[in-house]
């Protein structure tokens, strides 16, 4: 809902949404789960449309802690966020921090490059070709999930006017969603379910 606001409405309302899945997401899985930092990262993109600068650099750092520990130090989110985190010190005319956290994101980016060409992959480089090369879905599957999707989307309000916004059951649609989403390469709509 979040990602919906700040793209097509008020930035000031997604805001809210941002922080009030911040809140459930912090509460039911832990301050150091990866959604945690997915949804930080969310928040301080909006942040920097907001123009609120110093906000969104905490945002980001707090996100990049937590991506490192999930991920490691050699991620592709890692990379993301270290690029943002430049953009950021640029615009509050911290130079020298940006140019640092930008050289960190490119070296990063070039490390993930120069893996994915590798002629030796490992389980970790298959998840990274199948982001950059998905295979195809056969119509039927396609269909089905479809489907699926929009049997979630119908039941979601539902579930939360009878059982409220912040229960364990909304997240766990908004999670299914995303998975769906995922298995049908739609990456924006997966962010957006995975945020709630």
């Amino acid at each position: 809902m979040g990602n919906l606001l700040r793209k097509h409405g008020d930035p000031s309302d997604a805001l809210d949404y941002f922080k009030f899945a911040l809140r459930i997401k912090q509460a039911t899985l832990g301050s150091d789960d990866i959604d945690v930092a997915n949804t930080l990262f969310n928040t301080a993109v909006l942040l920097d449309d907001l123009e609120k600068f110093e906000l969104s650099l905490v945002a980001y750092k707090e996100a990049l802690r937590i991506r490192k520990l999930v991920l490691g130090d050699k991620s592709q989110e890692v990379a993301d966020t270290l690029f943002c985190m430049g953009n950021v010190a640029t615009a509050i005319e911290k130079h020298s921090e940006a140019l640092g956290y930008f050289n960190e994101s490119i070296e990063l980016m070039e490390a993930l490059i120069e893996k994915a060409d590798s002629p030796s992959i490992n389980e970790k480089d298959d998840t990274l070709l199948f982001i950059l090369n998905p295979p195809s879905i056969p119509i039927a599957v396609k269909t089905q999930y479809e489907k699926l999707n929009q049997a979630y989307e119908e039941a979601l309000p539902l579930t939360k006017l009878i059982m409220g916004s912040d229960h364990a059951n909304v997240c766990e649609i908004l999670t299914r969603m995303g998975d769906l989403y995922k298995m049908l390469h739609d990456w924006d709509n997966a962010i957006g379910s995975f945020q709630g």
